[in-house]
């Protein structure tokens, strides 16, 4: 096995890997139930990642052009781990975008999703702060803060105490 089938052979599965993190971005994104609320926080992560996919999508550019003028095998090699890379970036974007949110399934938090079987309770710590501890990775607890304008306080307490089994 020569040095360009080893290599693309890893790069094709990274993309594998990419494309299944997308999927699975995607899949949390789209059927973990109707938007109760957005948190409004900053864009900058949004566009930074958004940065990040330019950069790559440009990268991958002149790797094209370079393979297709000069045949080589490391420009098919870049273009394999450039895709990889945009496939990541498309997801931290969808992350990013779905930043803060309580959902009918579920909250997300830093574009990670709990479902509310992991919330082991909440409290309001502040009129318009809510505060969700939850079950994290190896059962650790962690603590969610989310800072909601009053008009929707009575929605999201709804959503919660429907869903929520303390």
């Amino acid at each position: 096995m020569n040095k360009f089938s080893g290599f693309a052979i890893l790069a094709i599965i990274l993309i594998i890997i990419g494309a299944g993190l997308l999927l699975k971005d995607l899949y949390t994104s789209y059927n973990h139930g109707k938007n109760i609320i957005k948190i409004k926080e900053s864009r900058g992560l949004t566009i930074f990642w958004l940065a990040i996919l330019i950069f790559w999508c440009l990268s991958s550019w002149f790797d094209i052009r370079l393979y297709i003028q000069y045949e080589k095998n490391s420009g098919i090699n870049n273009i394999f781990i450039n895709i990889f890379w945009m496939e990541f970036s498309i997801s931290n974007i969808i992350k990013a975008l779905r930043s803060s949110e309580i959902r009918e399934n579920g909250i997300y938090k830093s574009g990670y999703f709990y479902k509310w079987s992991k919330i082991q309770n909440y409290r309001w710590v502040l009129p318009n702060t809510i505060e969700f501890k939850v079950n994290t990775f190896l059962k650790t607890n962690s603590t969610l803060e989310f800072t909601i304008n009053e008009e929707y306080k009575l929605k999201v307490d709804e959503v919660i105490q429907r869903n929520l089994v303390l």
